[in-house]
C-alpha cells in the first residue's frame, strides 16, 4: 500500500498482548505504527537490523545499551543494530511510528 489514512483513525491489529500494530513490509524496510498500552514493559532486545521512530502520542521510557531517557510527543530515538534496548511506558498509552531496516 503506498497511502495510510489518518493514523489516529486507522485499524490495527493486535501485535502481542497490549500492542496494536500496522505494519508495511518492502524489500529492506519495515514502517509499523503501534498503540502501547499503559504500563507496559520490554525489558530488553536486541535484532540484526537498525531501528528510528518517533513518539506521537504519550510518554515512553527508552533505554538503548547504558542511555536512558523518557521520550514525549515529537522526540525521536535511533537503535543501531544489535544494540541492547528496552522501554517502558507509565500511565497512558504511548502511540508510535517506528521505521527498521529489515534485513531480506
Amino acid at each position: 500500500m503506498t497511502f495510510w489514512e489518518k493514523i489516529n483513525e486507522m485499524n490495527m491489529d493486535e501485535y502481542k498482548p497490549g500492542i496494536l500494530s500496522r505494519a508495511e513490509f518492502g524489500e529492506g524496510l519495515t514502517m509499523a505504527c503501534m498503540n502501547i498500552d499503559s504500563e507496559m514493559t520490554d525489558p530488553g532486545h536486541t535484532h540484526p537490523f537498525d531501528q528510528c521512530g518517533i513518539v506521537l502520542q504519550g510518554m515512553i521510557e527508552m533505554v538503548v545499551e547504558d542511555d536512558k531517557k523518557i521520550l514525549q510527543e515529537m522526540d525521536t530515538y535511533f537503535i543501531p543494530s544489535d544494540i541492547f534496548h528496552g522501554w517502558r511506558t507509565f500511565d497512558s498509552p504511548v502511540l508510535l511510528l517506528d521505521v527498521s531496516s529489515t534485513p531480506r
